[in-house]
């Protein structure tokens, strides 16, 4: 790597002070503290509002933190490793791209990574570092509940106005889940499940919707979801739901298939706004959406913080982007947050983006220079041709 050569750090939110407590107890065991430090300088040039970088030479890294060029690139492999950096390279520049590291929950219960800490740090200190983790909550029923409502201290503000803030604001906790219109009865679900069966955290809006959306994903009534559920509890009597995906995905393999026509007409807005997930992978395809692809589907609608009508202009540009084929949740999830970088909240903006980017990539690029090879390199913006109709009836409408 030429100390010279240039390159640029994004980022899709801010670090807070949880993140650090778990970089710093959790990952650094694991990545070293150059790594550490090279994660922790990288997200320093980034622009707290813009979430980017001006362009550097590697130099300036490698003097800032007193690495070689070799020292740098292990640091470097060992963030990529943990999931905390992806690198990006074309013929001008490379581009880091920074990501979150995972709660303290999910990096023990659900990420490879706690094997390895216990073996670092052995079995006294690495109970010692999580139960700084934990919580102790007091038993609040044993109190009376005092706390003041907002009603009770403001009244009513007399407005009609909308008062919703423009522009956006920095939020690293807020998680909107898309709202699905199946019909799904909570109450009959909730009804043919013994009282005591459930774990109380099991009832809570947040789980129910999960379930809704399971339910909508693999298309199971309320009677098979609740058998299901059984077989998927926790001895604690939580749901266990890489289990009840895996149960759910069975149910879908013994049921006929169907027989389903490839849409051939134009997707317009009104598709994207009203048509699920699942009916647009097989008007796409022309085929019944397999198994592997029915759980990205319900990984997608029940991670994601965008409206459904995103996920369907995602999943159509990306199908059309890779022929047809359905990559893994990651794959959506780097295209998502770089669409949100770029302030798409709709349909409308997706398609707009989408239809910049086409512009783009028509427009007359300098002849890359001769003589680098690089292993990695960013994604290919290919021409998404379905939306050519749609896009073309935009133009015509605006001529």
């Amino acid at each position: 790597m030429d100390p010279h050569f240039p390159c640029k750090v994004t980022a899709s939110r801010n670090l807070d002070h949880d993140h650090r407590h778990v970089l710093s107890l959790l990952y650094l065991p694991l990545i070293g503290s150059e790594a550490f430090t090279l994660y922790m300088a990288l997200y320093g040039v980034v622009d707290r509002a813009k979430l980017r970088s001006v362009s550097y030479p590697h130099a300036f890294f490698y003097d800032l933190l007193a690495l070689s060029h070799v020292r740098f690139d292990t640091a470097r492999t060992r963030l990529e490793a943990c999931g905390l950096l992806e690198t990006y390279q074309n013929d001008d520049e490379r581009l880091y791209e920074l990501l979150l590291p995972l709660t303290a929950e999910r990096f023990v219960k659900d990420a490879p990574f706690a094997p390895y800490l216990r073996k670092h740090l052995g079995d006294t200190r690495y109970e010692d570092v999580l139960s700084l983790f934990k919580l102790n909550r007091p038993n609040v029923k044993k109190y009376t509940t005092l706390t003041a409502a907002f009603s009770d201290v403001f009244g009513p503000a007399y407005t009609q106005e909308n008062t919703k803030p423009k522009g956006h604001y920095i939020d690293t906790h807020a998680k909107a889940t898309p709202r699905i219109d199946h019909p799904f009865d909570v109450d009959l679900f909730l009804d043919s499940l013994p009282e005591t069966l459930l774990h109380p955290s099991t009832k809570t809006q947040a789980v129910l919707e999960r379930l809704k959306t399971m339910s909508y994903v693999y298309q199971l009534d309320e009677t098979t979801l609740k058998d299901l559920v059984i077989q998927s509890l926790h001895p604690d009597t939580r749901i266990d739901f890489d289990q009840l995906s895996q149960k759910a995905l069975k149910s879908v393999q013994n049921r006929p298939v169907r027989t389903i026509t490839k849409k051939t007409s134009a997707y317009d807005l009104e598709y994207f706004k009203n048509t699920d997930p699942i009916t647009l992978l097989e008007d796409l395809t022309g085929m019944a959406v397999p198994n592997a692809d029915l759980k990205i589907v319900e990984e997608l609608m029940t991670r994601s913080t965008v409206k459904l009508e995103v996920l369907n202009v995602l999943i159509g540009y990306v199908l059309r982007e890779l022929d047809q084929r359905v990559p893994a949740y990651n794959y959506f999830d780097k295209v998502l947050a770089e669409w949100c970088r770029n302030g798409v909240e709709d349909a409308e903006s997706a398609i707009e983006h989408i239809r910049k980017k086409i512009h783009q990539k028509r427009e007359p690029k300098p002849a890359p220079q001769s003589g680098r090879r690089y292993a990695k390199r960013l994604p290919k913006d290919i021409e998404v041709d379905w939306f050519d109709a749609y896009l073309k009836k935009l133009e015509e409408e605006e001529s």
